[in-house]
């Protein structure tokens, strides 16, 4: 039976009964400095995003049984600050009245964070699987996921760089290709305050010691995708590697 994988905003939907995103890196705005003056946004951007992601379900009639999280859901690593308790539980919350089951895969981000899940009885995963799907966060691959046809990721915050001889702009993408003979996912980050990483500077991969599972070469065997969401609209624009040379 083919699977129905839809990309909506920062998000993805498979068979209509699985909802996945990631790094949502809650605590950002705390971890980058004392912002106690300034009026902080990032967890009501994220509510709102996923509000409208469940607006559309409720208007398609899509009750989606899971949720998965594919790692970061928090950003400190040293400890869990009071901003990643607080928004972490109230999100939890709210995604426990979507869904029967809130499944969550450990990100290089998430230390200490089962001690914010246990008090919602949530388990913090290595990776999960379902049928022929994996889903991890993408710094390590797991050689139990062998054997599935589907690998979905995040961790890269993949965007690009698109331009014309007016502007120049960023948008957060969805990669999709293959490794080693499977299918492959990247997922943006959902994060609302940054659009990500920008793929054009992939050159420099090596030079950071970024680890992701992909190799830059691979992955500029990839194809760009942005979904628009005021469209409702995917917008495909070929290999990355014709992107960024």
């Amino acid at each position: 039976m083919k699977n129905n994988i839809k990309l909506l905003e920062d998000s993805i939907l498979i068979n209509n009964k699985i909802l996945v995103i990631g790094d949502l890196h809650l605590g950002y705005e705390e971890v980058m400095g004392d912002f106690s003056l300034i009026p902080k946004f990032q967890y009501k951007e994220t509510l709102e995003k996923l509000n409208r992601i469940f607006s559309r379900f409720s208007r398609d009639k899509i009750k989606p049984e899971k949720i998965i999280i594919l790692g970061d859901l928090k950003h400190e690593f040293s400890r869990n600050i009071n901003s990643e308790w607080r928004e972490t539980l109230k999100l939890l919350d709210f995604l426990k009245d979507k869904c029967k089951e809130i499944v969550i895969v450990r990100g290089n981000h998430d230390n200490y964070l089962m001690n914010i899940l246990e008090k919602r009885g949530i388990k913090l995963l290595d990776f999960y699987k379902y049928k022929e799907f994996c889903f991890f966060h993408g710094d390590i691959i797991f050689n139990k996921c062998n054997d599935c046809e589907i690998l979905i990721v995040g961790h890269l915050h993949p965007a690009i760089t698109l331009s014309d001889s007016y502007k120049c702009e960023k948008y957060k993408c969805f990669l999709k290709g293959e490794l080693k003979g499977k299918l492959v996912y990247i997922v943006p980050s959902f994060i609302p305050i940054s659009l990500g990483y920008d793929l054009s500077n992939i050159k420099s991969w090596k030079d950071k010691k970024f680890d992701f599972i992909i190799s830059d070469k691979e992955l500029k065997k990839f194809e760009v995708i942005i979904y628009n969401e005021k469209e409702d609209k995917i917008y495909l624009f070929g290999k990355l590697g014709k992107i960024v040379g």
